[in-house]
């Protein structure tokens, strides 16, 4: 019974087999003022963002005395209005007739008139107007939203505010897009004039209650938000308590990311129920994928801050989307290759027992004892070994990559480091006992050749279904 609740508890991790360590996307609040007009409609956007994320851009400190002077305003300006040119604005209108719905107007070519970049004490603003050849009409539907595909920016729409149009109107509102319906039934072609009438639009949310993905979510916010203030205290004053606690946040960093569901260690218990290894290879192993897990996130860093600015989730998704893909395959591969390793042992078993093997070989066969100095295949380094090190650590932790990004941009090199080591120790801490777990049962059921073959071909089938899954999510 315990090994198919073992089975079990590793299948809902694979189901549910997606890193809780994400970039920090930063929240953008949004405000829209939209003027009727005779002939056009004009349309006034204001963006802010949080000042977490503000204190994210020191890169573009220059000098490093913690202000932004107005050159290097306009570098941030720069780099935020160079990608949103790309796409919009991020910003989707669309203007049709309610009922006829070929007339559907969706705008594409979106062209600010005007664009500022305003920092105060609660944050960034960024406010840009555009004037659109649309006349807001009866029996009309604008639609207003705010979205961003590439995952750099998180809306939520807070105010919607329509100007000059004198008569009325519905407004359906959601946290990123509205809904203006213009149905009134008074207009006689549009020469009564008729008082505005004041809509209630108030949003009531309910919040859902909080699964253990989210709260692990945010205790990682919450320990990568005190490793930021402990790096800043490091630059400033070099304590030596702060080190002692960055250390300490770093390991609990990797603790509790590893905790969280992932391929990892899903494909890690699977290969130890599979193969009859050492508690010293699982001590390795889980050490070897941890350290690339985390240093793959370094690599990553460099790349992300030298090429590509303070827009780089996007970047680090699709990174991440590539390494995935390849630690997909690597899964594959190695499925096929203990697939293939099975079948040509079971071929050997079948030519031995037709050979009629004499008795006195078998009585001569002696119980393994692992050692430290053991060179049989349960202690030795094998290539597929190397292959879950490189499967599970591949994919860089976007929360690493945060962290990284914060110690290159006060310049601590040498910090960062450190508070890499640890992370990795954290994060082998967890891959070794979930390691240790998968050694203990296959060797509770050594005495059971059924459930040893159950857990063989069952890991096997699960290391191959890996593997598909992941190629297939991405």
């Amino acid at each position: 019974m315990k090994y198919i609740v073992f089975f079990f508890l590793i299948l809902q991790n694979y189901l549910y087999a997606c890193s809780i360590c994400t970039t920090e996307v930063p929240q953008v609040i949004v405000s829209v003022n939209i003027d009727s007009q005779k002939e056009k409609t004009l349309f006034n956007v204001q963006w802010r963002f949080h000042n977490e994320f503000v204190n994210d851009l020191t890169q573009y400190d220059l000098n490093e005395n913690n202000t932004f002077e107005q050159s290097e305003k306009l570098m941030i300006e720069d780099s935020l209005v160079s990608y949103l040119k790309e796409f919009r604005y991020l910003t989707d209108i669309e203007y049709k007739h309610q009922k006829q719905y070929t007339q559907t107007k969706y705008i594409e070519n979106i062209k600010p008139t005007a664009t500022s970049l305003k920092f105060d004490q609660e944050g960034m603003v960024f406010q840009y107007s555009f004037t659109l050849p649309i006349i807001l009409k009866n029996n009309h539907k604008l639609y207003v939203g705010f979205n961003d595909e590439r995952g750099n920016f998180s809306f939520m729409l807070k105010n919607i505010l329509l100007l000059n149009y004198n008569h009325t109107y519905t407004l359906n509102k959601t946290l990123i897009n509205s809904n203006l319906l213009f149905n009134d039934p008074n207009i006689i072609e549009k020469k009564e004039h008729i008082e505005p009438q004041k809509i209630d639009t108030k949003v009531i949310s309910i919040e859902p209650k909080q699964t253990f993905l989210e709260i692990l979510s945010e205790e990682l916010t919450e320990i990568k938000n005190s490793l930021k203030e402990i790096l800043k205290d490091i630059k400033e004053n070099n304590g030596t308590l702060s080190y002692i606690w960055l250390l300490f946040f770093s390991f609990l960093y990797g603790i509790v990311h590893a905790i969280g569901p992932g391929h990892g260690k899903s494909l890690v218990s699977s290969y130890f129920l599979n193969q009859n290894k050492s508690y010293i290879k699982a001590l390795s192993v889980s050490s070897l994928i941890a350290i690339v897990h985390t240093f793959s996130a370094f690599l990553v860093t460099l790349v992300v801050y030298f090429a590509v600015g303070f827009i780089f989730n996007s970047a680090i998704v699709n990174i991440e989307k590539i390494a995935t893909q390849i630690s997909a395959v690597i899964i594959i591969l190695i499925a096929c290759y203990l697939i293939w390793q099975k079948y040509n042992q079971k071929r050997s078993s079948l030519k031995f027992t037709i050979n009629k093997t004499p008795s006195y070989i078998a009585s001569q066969k002696v119980t393994h004892r692992q050692t430290l100095n053991c060179g049989c295949n349960s202690c030795k380094t094998t290539s597929t070994d190397l292959g879950v090190i490189l499967a599970a650590g591949i994919i860089p932790c976007p929360g690493t990559v945060t962290i990284f990004l914060f110690t290159i941009s006060l310049q601590i090199y040498f910090i960062g480091f450190v508070s890499a080591l640890f992370m990795s120790l954290g994060m082998s801490l967890i891959i070794f006992l979930t390691a240790i777990l998968s050694i203990k049962i296959r060797h509770s059921a050594t005495q059971n050749k059924s459930v040893i073959k159950l857990l063989e071909y069952g890991s096997l089938s699960f290391i191959l279904g890996l593997g598909i899954f992941l190629l297939l999510l991405t």
